[in-house]
């Protein structure tokens, strides 16, 4: 049976480490790149983000609009005559 001594290195352990210190050394800081179609889904995903965060609808206009159905005068035969044909402008006959 063989003892070895107290504190014995071994030179190829200390190489590594020094290796590992000289490869860190010469890395340069990360970086990524992202694709075409992930730059696009990105695109798409923040404007749905910002469409998602919009109010549903505009008070105002809505206000405005019922404001004139509750208008005996607004709904007149010109008003009605205009809007029958703009309906029936969008059916090819």
């Amino acid at each position: 049976m063989m003892i070895d001594r107290i504190g014995s290195v071994n030179p190829v352990f200390l190489e590594g480490a020094n290796r590992n210190a000289q490869i860190n050394k010469a890395q340069d800081a990360d970086s990524i790149r992202l694709s075409q179609e992930a730059l696009a889904q990105s695109e798409l995903y923040q404007a749905t983000e910002i469409i998602n965060s919009a109010p549903d609808s505009r008070d105002n206009l809505v206000a405005e609009i019922k404001a004139h159905i509750n208008d005996p005068s607004f709904l007149n035969d010109a008003v009605l005559d205009a809007t029958v044909e703009r309906i029936l402008a969008v059916f090819p006959f």
